[in-house]
């Protein structure tokens, strides 16, 4: 075993950045050398100290070594990282930065940090205890994270599992035909049904009924959809997709905070919920909890996008024990042709997640226009060699571009004054910047700076008529949700300014802007944000250089955002980088659904 540093007495004061601060009395010495290289922090260092010394009423000698304490402030790290647990496997933790932190000492294998958390007692229990760390295997979870984990695994593939579907795709599969196909069968066979949508955030949720009203309106669809009986098609078209909170009766300020739950459970006996692949493990978990014995669960979405904000992949976990001869495999359904964008764009998106040499090279004979395109009798939309377009962050090509960008900033502004609100939120999905980070000249702030620089938008003037705007965060007493999109226009007198909303059916709603609290423009959003979107051009801009969030999944996400054009702006560098590094998120859900 590695020997371990004694724990130093007294208060250790140090130096962060401009800060200082102090850990507490009895904390290792090397715990201070972490904290200092930001692997850990001094609030997670007191959230462990706090339960040492709860455990020390019950247990005196207890007296964790600094693996044991370095294991523990990790745990409570985790979920802020995206992840569910710590690989004690995996020497040094998913999400740490090799490159930044190449001189840290880390355990020689999991046998070294489990024997070390022996040392802690009684705060690091087996599953079935009631510790504030449980270690289960080579896997470290703080308890509230391992047992939600453990219930999600319970449901999916125990003994009410068959309650519960998984439909995966990737943007223009026929999901969507696929979820109003199912909504019709259901209807046509009990016109009393009750059925809930919903989707994990308020953009998702409007795009979803955006998409299933198109698809109940499309020539194109299949037979049953097309041909289903108009009282059918009405009460397919009625049904209002929400957001997941929403149909859970979230509130933030009361006991119990969701009304829906193992003690009030849903009464629909048919749950969709779209773009999957955003939920986090504590949402998948509130929602399982809240199902009715006899509900079904349909669960749609991507698992090669972006996964949730918060801790877990739970679709992308779902995809990977869903193999042939697994529990899962029979009520999983995967479709693969695609049908929103042509052969172009679809093999880069295929290229990107190929992310080995063969991947690098064929997506970059697509930005460079040396692809020939393959027969793919299953996609109807004909090759479009401008379709992909791959520009550098300097020179001619890139100045025309931000023009571009600014002549439909300014088409925006022109419709919304003339009045011509419908038009201008058509017009607003026609094109739209994504960008990997939210600061910086290559980023969310720099881009919409630079736009508005183009329109002469004055300094102080925030409401100006077609400044595009999104809700970030939700507000029920307006009915607006985080991820709500819309433009700002004045009235017929230029003095009432409202945001503008489109609606999945009927004329744009209005909202005054003086009763609006949290907003952002977006000339141009994050990457993260647009997903559940459909823009006919997207503009992917990657940052100047290469970091760990520019990853395959969200250049993937960014690409697979359009419907006709996709422009590309980044170095050959950071792309190639972004294809190569994979989001790491160490969970044990898929090792549990495959009964591991």
């Amino acid at each position: 075993m590695t020997k371990q540093p004694q724990a130093t007495t007294g208060v250790k004061p140090m130096r962060i950045g401009a800060g200082r601060v102090r850990l507490p009395e009895g904390v290792p010495a090397g715990i201070a050398a972490r904290v200092e290289a930001r692997l850990i922090t001094a609030d997670d260092v007191a959230a462990v100290d706090m339960l040492v010394g709860m455990a020390r009423r019950d247990e005196p000698v207890i007296e964790p070594d600094e693996w044991a304490w370095l294991a523990m402030c990790l745990a409570v790290r985790a979920s802020r990282d995206g992840h569910t647990c710590v690989d004690l496997a995996a020497g040094r933790p998913a999400g740490i930065d090799g490159d930044e932190h190449e001189d840290t000492q880390w355990p020689s294998s999991a046998d070294t940090w489990i024997e070390s958390l022996g040392s802690a007692g009684q705060l690091v229990g087996q599953p079935d205890s009631r510790s504030p760390f449980i270690r289960d295997g080579e896997r470290l979870y703080l308890a509230r994270s391992f047992h939600e984990e453990r219930e999600i695994a319970a449901r999916l593939v125990g003994p009410s599992a068959a309650n519960i579907e998984i439909l995966l795709g990737g943007p223009g599969t026929g999901k969507t035909t696929q979820v109003a196909t199912r909504l019709i069968a259901v209807l046509r066979a009990n016109p009393s049904a009750v059925i809930s949508l919903a989707a994990p955030t308020g953009k998702a949720a409007a795009r979803m009924a955006e998409a299933l009203r198109a698809r109940l309106n499309d020539e194109r669809a299949p037979p049953e959809v097309r041909d289903a009986p108009p009282a059918v098609r009405e009460a397919v078209a009625k049904v209002r997709p929400l957001t997941i909170h929403k149909l859970l009766g979230y509130r933030p300020h009361s006991t119990p905070r969701y009304t829906a739950c193992g003690t009030n459970r849903l009464s629909a006996g048919l749950v969709i919920v779209d773009e999957a692949s955003m939920l986090s493990s504590s949402l998948m978990h509130r929602l399982l909890d809240a199902l009715g014995k006899e509900t079904t669960l349909l669960l749609v979405g991507d698992p090669n996008q972006l996964a949730s904000v918060d801790a877990g992949t739970v679709l992308g976990d779902i995809a990977s024990a869903a193999r042939e001869g697994s529990s899962l495999a029979d009520r999983t359904r995967k479709l693969t042709i695609r049908h929103r964008f042509g052969p172009r764009i679809g093999a880069l998106a295929d290229a990107i997640l190929e992310d080995d040499d063969a991947g690098v090279a064929r997506a970059f004979d697509i930005l460079e226009g040396r692809w020939t395109p393959v027969p793919d009798p299953g996609n109807t939309k004909a090759d479009d060699p401008k379709s992909i377009r791959w520009i550098k962050p300097a020179g001619a090509d890139f100045r025309q571009l931000v023009e571009e960008v600014a002549a439909h900033a300014t088409r925006l502004r022109e419709l919304a004054k003339e009045g011509r609100i419908q038009d201008a939120l058509t017009a607003q999905k026609e094109l739209q910047v994504l960008c990997a980070h939210r600061a910086g000249t290559a980023g969310v702030a720099g881009w919409n700076a630079r736009v508005e620089g183009q329109l002469r938008v004055a300094h102080g003037v925030p409401w100006y008529s077609g400044r595009p705007l999104m809700v970030t965060r939700n507000s029920p007493a307006l009915d607006l949700f985080n991820g709500d999109v819309g433009l700002v226009a004045t009235d017929a007198a230029d003095r009432l300014r409202y945001l503008w909303l489109p609606m999945a059916e009927g004329p744009p709603r209005k909202v005054s802007v003086a009763q609006l609290e949290d907003v952002e423009t977006v000339h141009a959003m994050t990457i993260h944000k647009s997903q559940g979107s459909e823009y006919r051009h997207v503009i992917v801009v990657l940052p100047e250089r290469a970091s760990r969030i520019v990853t395959r999944e969200l250049l993937y996400t960014g690409v697979t955002r359009a419907s006709d054009a996709v422009t590309v702006v980044g170095s050959r560098e950071v792309i190639e980088a972004a294809i190569r590094v994979r989001i790491r998120r160490a969970t044990g859900l898929a090792a549990r659904l495959r009964g591991g």
